[in-house]
């Protein structure tokens, strides 16, 4: 249940910053259910990031709204962001390397069993009480 909350609280966070977003905006979303949730949410209009950020730079704000867009496909690439006059002084071509391939985090989402899930709490549990008889 916290969790929930929590990434409501986040998506409503993003929501009021960048606007509620339209139908558009919402088709890489592969789950009718997510998209039903996201339409059922508040309206909010875009904020405009200058006001919002006032002690930002105008390249700073550039790239930012360049970045932060609901649809990742409408997003500036990384090799985009990289070249971009904001990151300028940062970029250097010759110490970026491209990946020729998406990296593969499988590794860090085992799939577990319920009864596996039982013995890692069980574990954790003897760790801050390792007399299970108090």
């Amino acid at each position: 249940m916290l969790w929930h909350q929590y990434d409501i609280s986040i998506t409503l966070l993003v929501i009021k910053l960048l606007g509620s977003p339209d139908d558009s905006s919402l088709g890489f979303l592969r789950s009718d259910n997510a998209r039903r949730y996201v339409r059922q949410l508040p309206q909010y209009p875009k904020q405009h990031f200058s006001a919002r950020f006032s002690q930002m730079s105008q390249g700073a704000i550039d790239l930012l709204e360049k970045m932060l867009v609901f649809d990742p496909s409408k997003r500036i690439t990384v090799e985009e962001a990289l070249c971009h006059p904001y990151l300028k002084s940062l970029h250097d071509i010759n110490d970026e390397p491209i990946c020729a391939r998406p990296f593969n985090f499988d590794f860090e989402q085992p799939s577990f069993t319920e009864v596996n899930i039982k013995e890692l709490i069980w574990r954790e549990s003897v760790k801050f009480n390792p007399d299970p008889t108090h």
